[in-house]
C-alpha cells in the first residue's frame, strides 16, 4: 500500500518513550492482551473482541512512520489506509466490511501489533511488571 495511513494518537496515562517495546501478545477466548513497557512503566492493552491481529517488525510498516513514531506516542487508532484497508482489497475479507470494525496499532521499537476490533480497547497498568 503506497498511500500514507491516517492515524490518531490514543491518549493513555503512559507517556511516549522511544524505548517502548511490545513485551508479549496473548490471545485467548477472553480476548487479546498486548503487554507494552518502557523503562518507566508497564501497561497492557486489552481488546475484548478482535476480528484479527498481526505482529510485524517495525521495518515492515515504514509507511506509518511519517505520522507515528515513539516520540509521538505508542498507541494509535488507524483511521484510514492501514491494514484494514489493505485487507479490504480481498473480496473474501467480510469482517472488515462492517462499519463498526476499527483498527488500532500498538507500536514498539521492534515489534508492532495491528488489531481489528469492534469495542474500545482498555489500557491498564501491568501490575505483574510495574516496577
Amino acid at each position: 500500500m503506497s498511500e500514507t495511513p491516517i492515524l490518531a494518537v490514543v491518549p493513555t496515562p503512559f507517556p511516549a518513550d522511544e524505548a517502548t517495546q511490545v513485551s508479549s501478545v496473548t490471545f485467548s477466548s477472553s480476548g487479546l492482551s498486548v503487554a507494552v513497557s518502557s523503562p518507566q512503566w508497564a501497561a497492557k492493552v486489552e481488546f475484548a473482541q478482535t476480528y484479527g491481529f498481526r505482529v510485524l517488525d517495525e521495518l515492515d510498516l515504514a509507511e506509518f512512520w511519517s505520522q507515528c513514531s515513539l516520540r509521538n506516542g505508542w498507541f494509535f487508532e488507524v483511521e484510514a489506509k492501514g491494514w484494514k484497508d489493505l485487507e479490504l482489497t480481498r473480496a473474501a475479507f467480510q469482517s472488515g466490511r462492517q462499519n463498526w470494525v476499527r483498527e488500532y496499532l500498538v507500536v514498539g521499537f521492534n515489534e508492532c501489533v495491528s488489531v481489528l476490533t469492534k469495542e474500545d480497547p482498555v489500557v491498564v497498568a501491568d501490575s505483574c511488571r510495574a516496577g
